[in-house]
């Protein structure tokens, strides 16, 4: 992907070059374009250093070759503007084409996303906020220390946030507009008010599922257990026990097209007992109650189940023996002896009443990605 980033006058520009880093670590191409203003807080030399291209400013233009505010604007599949200061933000939306980056922004017809940076009084100044309100694809800045030592709104938004919005926005949309629920992480069964039953589920695949159901256009709501890094367009639900996870998937089934039912939910429970059980010279026997089975119980949705086996001799039989029992539209199958919980990686058989395929080992985003893409077609 070409990716073109406008820099215009502020401080967070340092956080620009480590958006810069993310890019080229995806293999992505990257030019930068910087208005005059920029150029006071750091040098384009930095940038070209990064890039290993040259960097875009009134002096380097040329219409000799490509390096101007029109071609680079037709090599570019997206412009981010990051960060973008209230003036240029207010510029943007009134058209006004005064220094070489906002020539390029009305010069281009592809996606553009625009990261404001600011003073609290300045980005909350009602002029800027029509600005924002009405320009499209902004990534809102957020509150905290900002750099002139005031606490407010204004800083410019996580690095990642950015990165991976410029990646639904040029994505090829597979879910585009689809409300997506996708639950991980291991359920929590309370003994007593200090100790409880779970598993070793980290939530890891449920995260990449997450993110890459973001990435092509979805409205994605993670239910887990376990503490998350995603974007922050992406809704995390937290649940506990396997009781808690039902309740909220009954509210939330209606309202969503999918299901990827990721976590790991105990099988059973203990007799809770409130307080804390004390430590006595005899046995200490738990009585477990066997927990509804809560994928069989979902209806009027698409279901993609997973399913964790270490068996391997009749791990595929149990699989499409949950197809068929929980009603699933697809199991995807996780043999625990070649990745066991807490990898990195992972291998899955994606089972469907018409198809079997293997997704060979590979880091969990990239199985994430074909998981999905399978699950177009079932």
């Amino acid at each position: 992907m070409n990716v073109l980033i406008g820099v215009s006058g502020s401080i967070a520009i340092y956080k620009t070059l480590e958006l810069i880093r993310l890019f080229i670590k995806n293999g992505d191409e990257v030019r930068v374009v910087m208005s005059e203003a920029a150029s006071r807080f750091i040098t384009p030399l930095t940038f070209e250093s990064l890039t290993h291209n040259k960097v875009l400013t009134s002096q380097s233009e040329s219409w000799a070759d490509e390096y101007n505010h029109i071609d680079i604007a037709k090599w570019a599949d997206i412009f981010i503007i990051a960060p973008a200061t209230a003036n240029t933000v207010n510029k943007l939306y009134c058209g006004i084409a005064d220094n070489l980056l906002l020539q390029v922004y009305l010069a281009c017809n592809k996606p553009v996303l625009i990261a404001p940076a600011a003073n609290t009084n300045m980005y909350l100044h009602p002029t800027t906020q029509k600005a924002l309100q009405h320009l499209p694809n902004v990534i809102h800045a957020q509150e905290g220390l900002l750099a002139c030592q005031d606490e407010g709104v204004g800083k410019m938004a996580d690095v990642k946030d950015i990165f991976y919005k410029a990646l639904r926005l040029t994505s090829a949309g597979l879910y585009k507009g689809v409300n997506v629920i996708v639950t991980g992480g291991g359920s929590i069964e309370k003994i007593d008010d200090v100790r409880y039953i779970s598993n070793f589920s980290t939530g890891k695949m449920a995260n990449a599922l997450a993110l890459a159901l973001y990435i092509q256009g979805a409205n994605v709501i993670l239910v887990t257990s376990k503490d998350t890094s995603l974007p922050k367009d992406i809704e995390v639900v937290k649940y506990t026990s396997a009781a808690s996870l039902k309740a909220i998937l009954d509210e939330l089934v209606s309202r969503c097209e999918y299901l990827f039912m990721a976590a790991a939910v105990s099988d059973y429970a203990p007799q809770y007992v409130r307080g804390k059980i004390k430590k006595t010279n005899q046995p200490l026997t738990l009585h477990l109650t066997q927990n509804p089975d809560i994928l069989a119980s979902i209806h009027g949705i698409k279901k993609i189940g997973f399913k964790a086996e270490r068996d391997e001799e009749n791990a595929l039989m149990y699989a499409k023996k949950a197809l068929v029992q929980k009603q699933c539209d697809a199991i995807c199958l996780n043999l625990l002896t070649k990745n066991d919980f807490g990898s990195d990686t992972n291998e899955v058989i994606f089972i469907s009443k018409d198809k079997e395929v293997i997704l060979s080992q590979n880091d969990k985003f990239t199985i994430a990605n074909q998981i999905i893409k399978e699950s177009l077609d079932v």
